[in-house]
């Protein structure tokens, strides 16, 4: 499996998963690699750093390679690309998880006592709800919806 990181003709960023750079021609030269913000197929690959190999005598001493850095820096996003990560993610939701409406808190009270078989779900609840299954333990996650209008 290959990830490559992909821009369309609109300049939306996204990931595309690829079973190999064969299957990734594929599907490109086909057009069947649409955008999921804006479903344009005038998709291309962004190009991306690669790994260098070095002979094991030419790599450098433990003792003269810098210390790392205490704390990994966060990536900053742009107010577009979190946008865009968060489409992508009710997208995948959407297309994954089975839409039990507001049956929600119910079906998720069934899977976490296992009296039903669990899978991913999505729907809506009411805030008393939520409160109920915060007092009972069930996990569940409010996604934010994408303001689509700018």
């Amino acid at each position: 499996m290959v990830v490559y990181n992909l821009i369309c003709k609109k300049n939306h960023k996204f990931e595309g998963w690829f079973p190999s750079f064969e299957g990734y021609k594929k599907q490109a030269r086909n057009g069947q690699i649409s955008c999921p913000v804006c479903g344009t197929s005038k998709v291309e690959k962004v190009p991306h750093a690669c790994a260098v190999h070095v002979k094991r005598e030419e790599r450098t001493p433990e003792k003269s390679r810098p210390n790392p850095p205490e704390k990994p820096v966060p990536p900053v996003l742009t107010e577009a690309e979190a946008k865009e990560m968060l489409i992508r993610l009710h997208q995948y939701v959407r297309e994954n998880f089975e839409n039990v409406g507001p049956r929600f808190a119910e079906e998720a009270r069934q899977i976490f006592h296992g009296e039903v078989e669990a899978r991913p779900i999505h729907g809506t609840s009411t805030s008393e709800e939520t409160q109920a299954l915060d007092e009972e333990g069930v996990p569940y996650t409010i996604l934010p919806k994408p303001e689509l209008d700018s």
